[in-house]
């Protein structure tokens, strides 16, 4: 029988990754759509405004550095309108997964069955999602000149650095708690 603790243990590796995969492939094409929108709203405008999709975010700010063409705008905001509905859609399969994966996990008695088969479930989804965005990313990613994939490049390593140490001070911090926990 698996404890939530132990479950947390084996999702950790698995699904952490592939979420944040999904969300930074989603977000390349979110910034890149939103980047410098004619009429001065920027790249909060898709947050909001209806068009779906995820929203628009900070992780990928590297986008607007790239300067990119007026057309290269319109190509990027046309992919992304285009994949609206599908990402909506994986969205809130990805979502409902996650919450009945939580439901079976927190219920009263614990059904190790049914909490394989939904973590399944939920593998699946985030899995077809990762397939959705490696294909917009490539659209993306064929649409920059070769300058600024070596410029997208760099600012991926850099976020990816600075995740790393985010991620380690988190677990620095954690480890102190834990300390004086066990002092006090």
């Amino acid at each position: 029988m698996m404890t939530k603790t132990m479950m947390q243990r084996w999702l950790g590796p698995v699904v952490v990754p592939v979420v944040m995969m999904v969300a930074l492939g989603t977000l390349v094409v979110a910034d890149a759509a939103s980047a410098q929108r004619p009429g001065g709203r920027g790249a909060r405008a898709g947050r909001m405004g209806g068009r779906g999709g995820p929203p628009s975010g900070g992780q990928l700010m590297h986008l607007r550095a790239l300067d990119l063409t007026e057309a290269q705008q319109e190509q990027i905001r046309s992919i992304h309108e285009q994949s609206g509905e599908a990402t909506q859609a994986v969205d809130e399969r990805l979502r409902v997964a996650r919450q009945r994966l939580q439901h079976a996990v927190t219920a009263n008695v614990v059904n190790e069955g049914d909490i394989r088969s939904l973590a399944d479930a939920l593998g699946t989804a985030e899995g077809d999602a990762a397939v959705q965005q490696a294909y917009l990313h490539a659209q993306v990613w064929q649409m920059l000149t070769p300058e600024q994939q070596v410029a997208a490049r760099e600012a991926e390593a850099e976020l990816a650095r600075r995740t790393e140490q985010r991620r380690q001070h988190m677990g620095e911090r954690r480890e102190l708690r834990q300390q004086r926990r066990q002092q006090g």
